[in-house]
């Protein structure tokens, strides 16, 4: 018994890891379809971590003009050696750019690692240019998986997060969170304070995320769910469409009105 209940954990992880790097790629393609081809562009692209993204979709948009945020000063070193401007911030604070000097904003998975979302997206609207756009995914706080957890007594699977993105309630959760942030409990014990920044703190629904954007002065021209856990890739594109509220994560569009008289709420 004890057996097949490890063949049963671990046939359920590789599963869950197929469906999880599926929507993922199904994501990136989505943000690269999201992008306008614009050669005189300048895009920002906040958590940029090594470059990747930031380079991608920057051949996307047909820029070379490219600048790079993040908090980590050694991956930011290695996005430099890639010809990103690189620049350190704490993106829970002020974004270090004067006003509407960007065209494209682009950040991936990096709103529910900060304190305060309204501030991140106010100064998203405040450096972006009048007709600039912004393409931002984050995980779904009421993706079903998420409720379902809350149904257990347990905290959400997406988070918020009481330590690290590693320690879940659930064991085969945390060997999943392990997989994608290629750690092991002895790297986390000895560096903790990398994976505490990696921990989600803030995780948004899907309609509250949409609210949020309004709030603060832009006008949302897409919002869409991808992943649909826990059911195969053919039925959850179905089910992500019909019902992206649920979805597991969300990937928003908006655009900064060219003509906007009227400013962000403020707190």
């Amino acid at each position: 018994m004890k057996k097949l209940g490890q063949f049963i954990t671990q046939w359920l992880i590789s599963y869950l890891n197929i469906l999880y790097f599926t929507h993922g790629k199904e994501r990136r393609q989505a943000q690269e379809l999201a992008m306008e081809h614009n050669p005189a562009a300048r895009l920002l692209d906040l958590g940029c971590r090594e470059g990747d993204g930031t380079i991608r979709l920057g051949q996307r948009v047909g820029t070379t003009e490219l600048l790079g945020m993040d908090y980590n000063r050694e991956v930011l070193a290695l996005a430099a050696r890639r010809g990103i401007l690189s620049i350190q911030a704490d993106l829970n604070q002020s974004i270090p750019l004067i006003d509407d000097c960007i065209d494209v904003i682009t950040a991936s998975d990096i709103l529910e690692h900060l304190v305060n979302p309204f501030v991140f997206v106010s100064e998203m609207y405040r450096v972006l240019q009048p007709g600039g756009y912004i393409v931002l995914d984050t995980p779904n706080l009421a993706s079903w998986h998420n409720i379902f957890a809350l149904l257990m007594g347990v905290q959400p699977f997406s988070g918020p997060n009481i330590t690290s993105m590693d320690d879940a309630d659930i064991g085969f959760v945390q060997d999943m969170h392990r997989v994608h942030q290629r750690s092991s409990q002895e790297l986390i014990s000895a560096n903790r304070e990398k994976h505490e920044l990696n921990r989600h703190i803030v995780v948004i629904a899907y309609k509250s995320l949409i609210k949020l954007f309004v709030r603060c002065g832009f006008e949302v021209v897409d919002a869409r769910g991808f992943g649909y856990y826990p059911f195969p890739p053919p039925l959850a594109r179905l089910l992500q469409r019909l019902d992206p509220k649920h979805a597991h994560h969300i990937m928003i569009k908006a655009t900064k009105p060219a003509k906007h008289n009227n400013q962000p709420a403020s707190t």
